[in-house]
C-alpha cells in the first residue's frame, strides 16, 4: 500500500514537473555535455551518439536544406530507463543560444517540445522543419505537433530526469540516438534557356503536356521518375527533351535555343570543292545559316561534279552530304 501511494505522488511529480518546464518562454539551463551530429541532404546520411541522461545532442543542418522535410530520431531506450516509464524526458530547443559546442555547458533556448520517454525499447521521433511536409505519424513514430525553425541551422535535444526517487542505474543509463534527414520524395529540375542572342525572347515550357511558369532560369519540384520537356516558341525552334529526376536531386538542363532561320551542314571528302550559289564554301561539318528561298549547291572533285537545288524554308535544318562509294560484288 505504501509502495503504491509513493508511485502515485512520484507519477504526480513528474506530471507538475512536465508542465512546468514547457513554456513557451526563453529558459536557461544547464547540461552536462552536449553531443554534436551533422546531417547532410542524403538518402544515406545516418548517424548515431550515445547520450547519458542530463546532456544534449546538436544537430548540425547544411546551409542548404532544400530537400530536408525534417529529421527522425530513433532512441534506443534502455531496460533501465524503460521500467521506469516517464522518468527521462526529451526536449526540443528553438532560438538556442550561445552557438552549440561540446564545451558549452550553459544555454538559453526556447523549448518547442517535451515529451517523456515511452516505456519501450525504441522509440521514433519526427521533427518536421518545414510547413509543408509530407510526414505522417503512426503506430510506430511520433511526430512533433509543431513545425520547428532551425537556429543558425541547428536543432538542440536534451534528455532530462524528471522523476524523482528512480534509482542510480537509471540516471547512470546510456541512450544511443540515430539522427537521419527525412527527404521530400521529390527532385528538383534546373533548366536555362541560352538564346542565339544576348536576350531570351518568350517562350513556353510545357512538362509531361502541362504547362510551367518560366524565367530564363528556373527550378521545379518534380516526382521521381522520367519526365518529357518541350520547349515551344515563335522566335525559336521547338525543342523536346527526356530527363531523369532522382530522389532529393538537383538535375540541370541547359538548352541552347535555334534561330527559325534555315540552316545548312555540309560534309565532303578533303579536296572537294563546294560552291554554293556560285560562292566557294569554306565551313564544313558545322551548320550555318542560309537565307530562305532556292539555293544551288555544286560539289566538285576532279574532273567529277555533282549539282543539287534546295528550297529553304523557315526553321528547317539541311545536311547535303558528298561521299564517293566504290561498290564491288561478287557473282
Amino acid at each position: 500500500m505504501i509502495n503504491r501511494i509513493i508511485c502515485k505522488k512520484t507519477v504526480l511529480f513528474s506530471l507538475f514537473l512536465l508542465a512546468g518546464i514547457f513554456s513557451l518562454e526563453a529558459e536557461s539551463f544547464r547540461v552536462s555535455k552536449v553531443h554534436e551530429i551533422s546531417v547532410i541532404q542524403s538518402v544515406d546520411s545516418e548517424s548515431t551518439e550515445k547520450l547519458g541522461i542530463n546532456e544534449a545532442l546538436a544537430i548540425k543542418l547544411p546551409s542548404d536544406q532544400t530537400f530536408i522535410e525534417g529529421l527522425e530520431l530513433k532512441f534506443e531506450i534502455p531496460e533501465a530507463v524503460a521500467s521506469w516509464m516517464d522518468s527521462v524526458a526529451c526536449s526540443v530547443y528553438a532560438n538556442i543560444t550561445p552557438d552549440p559546442k561540446s564545451t558549452q555547458i550553459d544555454y538559453s533556448g526556447t523549448r518547442a517540445y517535451v515529451k517523456t520517454l515511452p516505456g519501450k525499447l525504441s522509440w521514433v521521433l519526427q521533427i518536421p522543419l518545414k510547413k509543408e511536409n509530407s510526414i505522417k505519424s503512426n503506430n510506430y513514430t511520433t511526430k512533433v505537433d509543431t513545425v520547428i525553425e532551425p537556429t543558425k541551422n541547428v536543432i538542440f535535444v536534451r534528455l532530462q530526469p524528471v522523476m524523482k526517487g528512480v534509482p542510480e542505474e537509471t540516471l547512470n543509463a546510456i541512450i544511443p540516438i540515430t539522427v537521419k534527414p527525412i527527404l521530400m520524395n521529390k527532385g528538383q529540375l534546373t533548366f536555362k534557356l541560352v538564346p542565339p542572342e544576348k536576350k531570351l525572347d518568350p517562350c513556353t515550357i510545357f512538362i509531361d503536356d502541362k504547362m510551367t511558369p518560366f524565367a530564363d532560369t528556373s527550378k521545379v519540384f518534380l516526382d521521381t521518375g522520367i519526365h518529357d520537356i518541350s520547349i515551344i516558341s515563335e522566335f525559336y525552334r521547338n525543342e523536346v527533351r527526356t530527363v531523369r529526376i532522382d530522389r532529393a536531386k538537383n538535375t540541370e538542363l541547359t538548352v541552347e535555343m535555334k534561330s527559325l532561320e534555315p540552316t545548312l551542314l555540309i560534309t565532303a571528302p578533303e579536296g572537294t570543292e563546294v560552291l554554293l550559289d556560285d560562292v566557294k564554301c569554306t565551313v564544313f561539318g558545322k551548320e550555318f545559316v542560309i537565307s530562305e528561298g532556292e539555293h544551288k549547291i555544286k560539289f566538285s572533285i576532279g574532273d567529277y561534279e555533282i549539282v543539287r537545288s534546295i528550297t529553304a524554308i523557315k526553321g528547317k535544318t539541311y545536311t547535303a552530304n558528298f561521299s564517293l562509294d566504290l561498290d564491288i560484288s561478287e557473282n
